[in-house]
């Protein structure tokens, strides 16, 4: 039952990415983080669209993107790849 209780929550998160949105952190300096979904293996690809996610929301203000700090962590066992970032628009 438990076994059967685990496959059905995976399957649940495992149809997409799970992003938080971009959210203002203070000093003028935002921040998003994402989980990879089941075929995503590199956090470096999620960095990726986050990092374009991050240009287009600072494109929609005629801002350029200015990166503060990035995190990613590959896929390991019952963990999905992730990262982080935290960037300005300047």
């Amino acid at each position: 039952m438990r076994k059967t209780l685990a496959l059905v929550a995976l399957a649940a998160l495992a149809g997409c990415a799970s992003p938080t949105g971009i959210v203002p952190i203070g000093d003028g300096i935002y921040m998003s983080s994402k989980l990879g979904g089941m075929t995503t293996y590199s956090g470096g690809q999620v960095k990726a669209e986050l990092f374009k996610e991050a240009d287009a929301f600072c494109a929609k203000s005629g801002k350029k993107l200015s990166p503060v700090t990035s995190t990613s962590q590959d896929v390991i066992v019952y963990n999905y790849a992730s990262a982080e970032i935290q960037f300005r628009c300047v």
